[in-house]
């Protein structure tokens, strides 16, 4: 009788991913899937999809080629760890990409992708509410970003988890107005896009004061956009909430983002152009 085999639940949400320009292989990447208003969704780097960097502009390819799909590794459906390579386009026959971006562009490296599956693939959504697990971070905690470093992977296409620490408190932008955290990782180039997690067995505290002592305790903290430069082994990990900006297509203001509300007839901060009460707050 065959071993039964234990997989973690985060194992399954993230994919491989290879970018193609026509049929030019670039470069590999990590993205996952996730579920909104019943619809499939895979979130990666906004570089990971336009090939270019996102502070610069340039082109990330030295003959600059830029990604006109995705080759993406997904389960069989009805098979988890059989695999089917699916290939997505990024741009429309007139040239229009195919991506949800974040309000504010390529300042924030996200995107989400719609998904269209054939029928022999599935998908093992993320739960995002992970998120919101009340689990208080702190710098030093250990993290672990679930990815395929140098297109790296267990077995045929299960992701490696990659382990560092919060180089930075998360509650304060690296960079003023880019809601993004640091990570102290040896991560390397194929890992961009791939979650990121905080998983303790116990010995945490919560937001209501109480010390958690016994039990696992998971909570996604981001999205891992690569290094800040390639000297340092210091990463940029974009916040959960940018992922429902992005899928809403505004920008949020609530506690957990820490956005001031601008008033109704001020220019909206997406920049945009329109007014606040037009824009981000216009009410659904």
């Amino acid at each position: 009788m065959p071993r039964m085999q234990r997989v973690d639940p985060l194992s399954a949400s993230s994919v491989r991913i290879e970018p193609f320009f026509q049929e030019q292989p670039l470069a590999s990447a990590t993205g996952f899937t996730v579920m909104s208003a019943e619809n499939q969704y895979l979130v990666t780097n906004w570089h990971v999809v336009s090939g270019r960097d996102p502070d610069t502009g340039a082109c990330l390819d030295r003959n600059a080629a830029v990604p006109s799909s995705l080759r993406v590794w997904f389960h069989e459906k009805d098979r988890l760890g059989s695999w089917v390579a699916v290939t997505i386009p990024l741009l429309s026959s007139e040239g229009v990409p195919l991506w949800k971006e974040h309000p504010l562009g390529s300042q924030v490296d996200v995107v989400a992708i719609p998904l269209e599956l054939p029928l022999t693939a599935a998908i093992y959504p993320l739960d995002l509410t992970l998120g919101h697990t009340d689990m208080i971070v702190e710098p030093a905690m250990p993290v672990s970003v679930i990815g395929f470093p140098l297109g790296l992977r267990a077995g045929e296409n299960w992701p490696i988890w990659k382990t560092g620490h919060v180089a930075s408190d998360p509650d304060i932008d690296f960079q003023i107005g880019r809601p993004a955290f640091l990570i102290d990782a040896t991560t390397r180039s194929g890992m961009s896009g791939a979650p990121v997690v905080i998983r303790l067995n116990g010995g945490y505290s919560t937001s209501k004061g109480h010390h958690i002592m016994s039990g696992m305790g998971t909570k996604f903290v981001g999205v891992y956009a690569g290094r800040i430069h390639d000297a340092a082994e210091i990463g940029r990990v974009w916040r959960p909430f940018v992922i429902d900006e992005v899928l809403q297509g505004k920008l949020i203001f609530n506690e957990e983002t820490g956005r001031p509300v601008p008033s109704r007839n001020e220019l909206c901060p997406c920049n945009s152009g329109n007014r606040f009460k037009h824009c981000c707050g216009a009410t659904p």
